[in-house]
């Protein structure tokens, strides 16, 4: 199926599986793999093209290198190093017995939303599917150790993917902790990505990843707000992927935003990649900046809550009567700390245009 038009590509889909949902036992569990190669081998008879993005590198590196315990960052990114290659020929055998060969793409954010190398990574991964090629992207957690979800939504975003699925441990986002409540009820829909779905972001497990439902969400919003419909679903639903991508009623379907013009992938990651940190409460003439997308300056900052390093994610808020009611309108990265903030003179550039998604706009 061709592609749509300015690199739209309906037909991809982007299908992200962590660590928990596919080590086992110290090694890629037989059976968790061979569905999932399966997957890929049905998704491409519906006339589908697969990407592939997998974690576990680490896991199976430290098991390798002997490691236990709580590892350094360094020493995440030796065990990345080693367990690269291990991850990718298990899906290369896994794959093969199919039919089907794969590609292995190594990435980091600033591949994908650095003009530099944006082009060069888009082509790479087009080039990979025109050539009936399975995708298997990681990231590069050998040069900095991230997570996989945002890079998942990058890469969705990138490719104007049809649909992002992110195969987890549990099976979505829940009313409240399936753990502690056994009435707890799934969410199986959600029409719009907002800030009142992440206080839900804590009341499911932490696997063994470095993700968590709260990296999945900041996923979610990237993908959603790039037009790229979301899916949070369990990894240990039969046939879970392909019917994650049917559209079947299974863990939790988030539906795209319908911005006025498509965002750029680079800001998509500087306002949405992380959780806030922090709220900026906004002067009621900041609202009008905010809409037209102009850069915010100290001035047009009532107060702010929470103590956050320069370049943290923070919240906007509109004025009012409620600080915990009040209305999310923007969400990005500051130039400068609560720390700073709180002695900043009026002029000084809080955030600039190309650093935060106004939720106005969408």
């Amino acid at each position: 199926m061709p592609p749509g038009p300015s690199g739209v590509h309906p037909e991809c889909v982007v299908i992200k599986i962590g660590t928990s949902s596919l080590i086992s036992a110290q090694r890629p569990d037989p059976a968790k793999l061979d569905a999932l190669a399966d997957a890929m081998v049905r998704l491409r008879a519906d006339g589908l093209r697969p990407v592939l993005v997998a974690s576990g590198a680490i896991a199976l590196g430290a098991s390798r290198l002997g490691l236990t315990g709580p590892q350094s960052d360094s020493t995440r990114q030796l065990a990345a190093a080693v367990g690269q290659g291990l991850l990718f020929d298990a899906f290369r055998r896994a794959f093969e017995e199919r039919g089907l060969l794969a590609a292995q793409i190594l990435l980091t954010p600033s591949d994908l939303i650095g003009p530099e190398h944006q082009g060069g990574t888009r082509a790479v991964l087009e080039g990979a599917l025109d050539a009936d090629l399975v995708p298997v992207v990681n990231e590069n957690d050998a040069v900095m150790v991230r997570n996989n979800d945002v890079l998942a939504a990058l890469v969705a975003a990138l490719l104007g993917a049809g649909r992002l699925v992110l195969l987890t441990d549990v099976p979505g986002l829940y009313e409240s902790d399936p753990r502690q409540d056994a009435t707890a009820r799934r969410i199986p829909e959600v029409r719009a990505m907002k800030p009142a779905v992440e206080r839900l972001a804590g009341v499911t497990a932490q696997g063994l990843g470095t993700g968590g439902m709260a990296a999945k969400l900041c996923a979610v919003w990237i993908a959603t707000t790039a037009g790229v419909t979301a899916v949070i679903a369990s990894a240990d639903t039969e046939d879970g992927a392909v019917r994650a991508v049917r559209g079947d009623d299974i863990g939790t379907l988030v539906h795209p935003r319908r911005p006025a013009k498509q965002p750029d992938v680079g800001l998509l990651w500087r306002a949405l990649s992380a959780p806030p940190s922090g709220r900026l409460v906004c002067r009621p003439e900041a609202l009008a900046v905010i809409a037209d997308g102009g850069p915010l300056l100290g001035r047009h900052i009532q107060s702010c809550t929470g103590s956050f390093a320069s370049g943290a994610v923070v919240d906007l808020v509109a004025p009012g009567p409620r600080p915990d009611g009040a209305e999310v309108v923007a969400r990005g990265r500051v130039s400068a700390g609560s720390g700073a903030l709180a002695t900043a003179g009026e002029e000084l550039t809080v955030l600039h245009h190309t650093a935060y998604i106004s939720f106005l706009e969408v």
